[in-house]
């Protein structure tokens, strides 16, 4: 019986680390690629000391060692899979040493399903999984230790040490001592509580010490520690719960192993298993964002320059989000599809084409693709430096060094190049590509024959000017006439006007589309050309001066005569992909 019990427990931590696995790398990879962007890892002393010196800061040093990893999804699964079982584990371990049964094994899987449920918010950071895993380990070892008097002694060795490697969790570790030996009654009452008054008098000295001497954070900062949050003010109840369950799973197991029956046993592991994998479902569901999932996703193959698949993520859903739809547009213009193809998609006027700057960590480096491609180097520099700016726990981001060393580089400004390339140098996944650069830096040929940089430094704007959010067709109006090769640039200008809906500049600046020579005028630019002649043209005999398809001719001329509203029933679909619907029915 005890090898059932005993594989058991070993099959349903196998089976739990698998669906973490499929659940990050197959349902919610991009979360992992968000996290990864946001921080950088480098192999320097200088960046370990920075940790070093504070309390927590181990813990948040380790939490970013694996954190790097996140830029493949798969192993950042695999990661968070392999240490959510561990600390399953260390749960029942410690339950063992107390002595939980068997039957009890469901229940050491709540602090890792609960903490499952927190990395489904992109702002939990891996180092608070890190931190109980550290008192786990620190707890598991006192439980190992056999003599009760070298016991107490580890304990109040182990509360500096464990204060400054998990911060303010270390009290975890006294208070699982006091419970374990009141439990078992190894202490006399008189000897129990002069060792718990001790533990209690050094744990609220150390932090209040280390604060008055050497540290420049706030006492509330020294208590907590480790960054369990984006957010360092912000401290979640529910990081809490989970660190208090490592004491009292074991503790509720003691007195449940008391009362439960060997013969009631397996109806007891069906019962907990049959909630926990309800209560499990219920509650991923329920901490699961797939609206940010997608636009990370659409952001992640941006950054990628995967422009095929943006398109075919948009085939198989229309995206609907300002940030995604921005995403897609970006991948249509990069593959000359966008006046072809733009409104083949939902749009949401010009807020979903080329986003406004917003003091943010997330929404500039999203934006910043578009100006990044369109040539304006200067304001895609500006969104990724205010971005990493903007980061509430002050890392820096390896996506946002990366863009700035390429504005530098593009821009000629080569020192301050390989200040970023230097930092980057530092990095696992990021060396070879700026070892590369480096190289590419040092020789001017090189940056022209370099397929993007090369373009990019063509297309960048020359003249000095502010930027004006509000006037951005003058802007690429400015950047176009620069470069007349630049494509790009002029579709986006197009698209800006229809998508506001100006068709009197549409008019005006179609002329320009000379110098791009195309072979045939793009399909949303025949609809806005045919509407506009239709309504200003009072000669029915006069053909229209532009090659327009017969096929747009009879649709605008069935969209006209069709009863009702197109944007119901079959209108809809048949007239959705045009821009007269845009014009019409989007507000």
């Amino acid at each position: 019986m005890k090898m059932k019990y005993f594989s058991l427990d070993k099959l349903l931590s196998l089976i739990f680390g698998l669906v973490v696995f499929w659940f990050f790398a197959f349902l919610y990879p991009f979360h992992l690629n968000y996290q990864e962007q946001y921080q950088m890892f480098l192999f320097s002393s200088d960046y370990f000391l920075n940790f070093f010196a504070k309390p927590g800061g181990i813990s948040d040093y380790i939490g970013n060692f694996f954190t790097q990893f996140y830029f493949y999804s798969w192993v950042g699964a695999l990661t968070i899979a392999v240490l959510l079982v561990v600390l399953q584990r260390a749960v029942w371990f410690i339950s063992k040493q107390f002595g939980a049964k068997p039957v009890f094994v469901p229940i050491t899987f709540i602090p890792s399903l609960l903490y499952w449920s927190l990395f489904c918010d992109e702002n939990y950071l891996l180092g608070g999984l890190i931190v109980m895993l550290i008192v786990s380990g620190f707890v598991s070892a006192f439980l190992l230790i056999k003599p009760v008097n070298i016991r107490m002694g580890f304990v109040l060795v182990s509360i500096p040490v464990l204060f400054w490697m998990a911060g303010g969790a270390f009290v975890l570790l006294p208070l699982f001592a006091v419970v374990f030996e009141a439990v078992n009654r190894n202490l006399k009452v008189t000897y129990l509580s002069i060792f718990g008054l001790v533990s209690t008098l050094i744990s609220y000295a150390i932090p209040t010490l280390c604060k008055s001497f050497f540290l420049q954070y706030p006492l509330r900062q020294v208590w907590i520690g480790a960054n369990y949050f984006r957010f360092p003010v912000n401290v979640p109840v529910s990081v809490g719960i989970v660190a208090l369950l490592l004491v009292v799973i074991p503790y509720a197991l003691y007195y449940f192993s008391r009362i439960i029956k060997r013969d009631h046993s397996k109806i007891f592991i069906a019962g907990q298993l049959i909630v926990l994998v309800f209560g499990a479902s219920f509650l991923i569901t329920h901490s699961v964002d797939m609206g940010k999932e997608e636009v990370m996703a659409y952001d992640f193959n941006c950054r990628m320059r995967k422009w095929n698949r943006v398109i075919a993520m948009a085939e198989k859903k229309t995206p609907t989000t300002p940030l995604s739809v921005t995403c897609l547009n970006l991948a249509l213009a990069k593959e000359d599809m966008l006046g072809e193809r733009m409104f083949n998609y939902f749009q949401n006027g010009i807020g979903g084409l080329m986003p406004d700057f917003v003091r943010d960590y997330t929404i500039p480096l999203i934006a910043g693709e578009v100006y990044y491609h369109l040539g304006f180097v200067n304001t895609a520099q500006r969104f990724a430096f205010e971005a990493m700016e903007a980061l509430p726990d002050y890392q820096k981001s390896s996506r946002a060094v990366m863009r700035l060393a390429e504005t530098n580089i593009i821009n000629g400004n080569y020192e301050v190049a390989g200040k970023y390339l230097r930092l980057l140098q530092k990095t696992f996944y990021y060396k070879g590509w700026a070892t590369k650069a480096m190289a590419t830096m040092k020789d001017e040929k090189l940056i022209a024959q370099h397929p993007e940089w090369g373009w990019l430094r063509k297309c960048r704007t020359q003249e000095d000017f502010l930027f004006s959010e509000g006037e951005k067709d003058m802007m690429l109006g400015v950047l176009f006439r620069q470069n007349p090769e630049n494509r790009m640039a002029f579709e986006y200008l197009m698209a800006y006007t229809l998508l506001n809906k100006d068709l009197k500049h549409f008019l005006q600046y179609f002329p320009l589309s000379e110098s791009l020579k195309y072979r045939a005028i793009p399909k949303s630019y025949q609809e806005a050309l045919y509407y506009a002649w239709t309504q200003t043209n009072n000669d029915p005999t006069k053909d229209i001066p532009y090659p327009i398809s017969n096929l747009i001719k009879q649709r605008f001329q069935a969209f006209q005569k069709m009863p009702g509203q197109p944007n119901s029933g079959s209108g809809k679909n048949e007239f959705s992909d045009t821009y007269w619907y845009y014009l019409y029915f989007v507000k």
